[in-house]
């Protein structure tokens, strides 16, 4: 009896790597086909970038490093998120900063509650308190039923923050981008209150 129970629970894990390993298979050859597909849109989103970057270079002010504790309501991890967030890089009219979060979200029958990890890059754009907030980033889904989800979330948003005050505040466009199976978009917003700690 105890054997016929090793046997299926081995059985039970050697199929739940087998599918854990198509999936990042997958994941790999629609990442390779996106970006062929897509080329001239990610030369186009490059340059952009290129451009963002020497114009920073030639501004003046000077930017603060941070870090800090953010909900957001919606947004990147779907229902509503915490996040941590800290500067990387400075310059002088970009606060360059890297974002983690966590989320539970229920998602159906077959799948149960989603855990989400919304992974994110953003460029807050601006020298005093009124800043463009532009971001890229990965939303991984983990389901209670060990199902794997995983969307590109992009961010293009309005950001309130007074480096002499201790609250932000963030209001922003956060489609959810599925690029699996097919490519589609969810669009979202969000809606975010933060705390700034010391650096």
């Amino acid at each position: 009896m105890f054997e016929q129970q090793n046997h299926t629970d081995g059985m039970q894990a050697f199929i739940g790597l087998k599918r854990f390993l198509t999936f990042v298979k997958f994941f790999i050859i629609n990442n390779f086909l996106y970006i062929y597909m897509h080329k001239k849109l990610i030369m186009k989103l490059l340059h952009f970038l290129l451009m963002l970057f020497i114009i920073n270079n030639s501004t003046f002010g000077q930017q603060q490093k941070f870090k800090g504790l953010y909900f957001e309501l919606a947004g990147s991890g779907g229902v509503g998120s915490f996040n941590f967030e800290k500067s990387f890089y400075v310059q002088e009219k970009v606060n360059y900063t890297w974002s983690a979060g966590l989320s539970l979200a229920p998602i159906d029958r077959n799948n149960g509650t989603g855990i989400v990890f919304p992974l994110m890059a953003h460029a807050n754009v601006g020298k005093n308190a009124h800043k463009l907030e532009l971001g890229l980033g990965q939303g991984i889904t983990v389901t209670t039923k060990g199902s794997f989800f995983m969307l590109t979330t992009a961010v293009v948003g309005y950001r309130f923050q007074n480096p002499e005050k201790k609250w932000y505040y963030r209001i922003g466009y956060t489609p959810l981008i599925s690029y699996l199976i097919d490519f589609q978009v969810q669009h979202w917003g969000g809606l975010s209150i933060g705390y700034t700690f010391k650096k």
